[in-house]
């Protein structure tokens, strides 16, 4: 299950946006489709599943959502995630620590 989070942007939409574009840009992410999502994508997958970011401002609202792909086989993914629990742990605790460091960007 994904990550999710709703929490008020301490600047305007477009600054949040541009602080969301920013950071996660300066951490290797690129942003693309995700089943029909604007999202920011991390990572090719062969090993650990691609990590995924959605976040966006509205009406001074941040929503934030982050996720990894499960895979069953290397290449192979057949679901989605969330950034706690065991399985994945190396690679859940960097997407959390991005998670953790955008909601301060936005907040501060």
């Amino acid at each position: 299950m994904r990550y999710q989070q709703v929490f008020p942007a301490n600047r305007s939409d477009q600054e949040a946006q541009n602080v969301i574009a920013q950071y996660l840009s300066q951490e290797g992410f690129t942003s693309t489709q995700y089943k029909g999502e604007a999202v920011w994508k991390k990572g090719m997958g062969f090993f650990a599943g691609p990590q995924y970011i959605k976040a966006y401002c509205q009406n001074g609202q941040v929503h934030l959502e982050a996720w990894m792909r499960f895979a069953l086989f290397p290449g192979v993914y057949v679901g989605e995630m969330g950034i706690n629990g065991i399985v994945g742990g190396l690679p859940k605790k960097m997407l959390r620590d991005r998670v953790k460091m955008l909601t301060q960007l936005l907040q501060g």
